[in-house]
């Protein structure tokens, strides 16, 4: 049983740190909290572990990797056709997203620009289901501005991976582009004072020990965290 756990526990601990900050960052923006927050964050940790079976199953045919994989799906929409009830079929359309980074991650493998960028905008899609689950409306402005906060990490990753100038250029340009977004839904363009950094590591390419960078992002969203609190509304 150990070995199994072992074998099927995603350990990208970015990956978890990005859906703990937009959980967060839901019930930020709610300024409430529900009980049945507790449910939705486990059906939302099954979904998102249930990643690391489904390359086993799709590329490798492992009909184990195939089992735990669907059996989290199942018991995550199990969880959340609880929590929401009625109101799960509003919810249908938000199925794009997964449906979209599975066929990327199948066809195109998960270290591609793409896919890398849907997984993030996937995790972001956590602070919408708080708030949606608290209020019970959909908010697209707090979509917005969490997809467009967590994806630009995408290629500040990259640039300082590859060190390429290309990666440089477009590192810069996304934050120019997260600020587009947040200026054409008019959130306060504060928040995104934390992509500062990914604009000083195209400029110098700073060398860090991995588990310093780790850390420089986990301080970034928790900044993040709080000038959502704070200006938001």
């Amino acid at each position: 049983m150990r070995t199994i756990a072992h074998g099927y526990f995603l350990k990208e601990y970015g990956s978890w740190s990005v859906l703990t900050v937009a959980f967060l960052t839901g019930l930020v923006a709610s300024r409430e909290v529900s009980w049945l927050a507790l449910p939705l964050s486990l059906a939302l940790v099954l979904l998102i572990n249930s990643k690391q079976a489904y390359p086993k199953w799709v590329r490798a045919h492992d009909w184990k990797g195939g089992t735990i994989f669907l059996g989290q799906i199942v018991l995550a929409t199990a969880i959340l056709i609880a929590v929401f009830r009625s109101d799960i079929a509003r919810l249908l359309p938000l199925l794009v997203f997964p449906l979209a980074y599975l066929l990327l991650n199948r066809y195109k493998g998960e270290h591609f620009i793409i896919t890398e960028l849907m997984g993030f905008v996937l995790l972001s899609l956590a602070a919408v289901l708080v708030k949606f689950l608290i209020t019970g409306g959909m908010d697209v402005r707090l979509f917005a501005a969490t997809a467009a906060y967590f994806t630009a990490g995408v290629f500040k990753v990259r640039t300082l991976l590859l060190k390429k100038t290309t990666d440089r250029i477009l590192t810069v340009l996304y934050v120019l582009f997260a600020a587009l977004v947040y200026r054409g839904f008019h959130i306060q363009l504060v928040i995104l004072i934390p992509l500062v950094d990914n604009i000083i590591a195209a400029a110098t390419l700073y060398r860090v020990k991995l588990q310093i960078t780790g850390w420089i992002e986990v301080v970034k969203s928790l900044l993040f965290l709080l000038l959502m609190y704070v200006y938001y509304y």
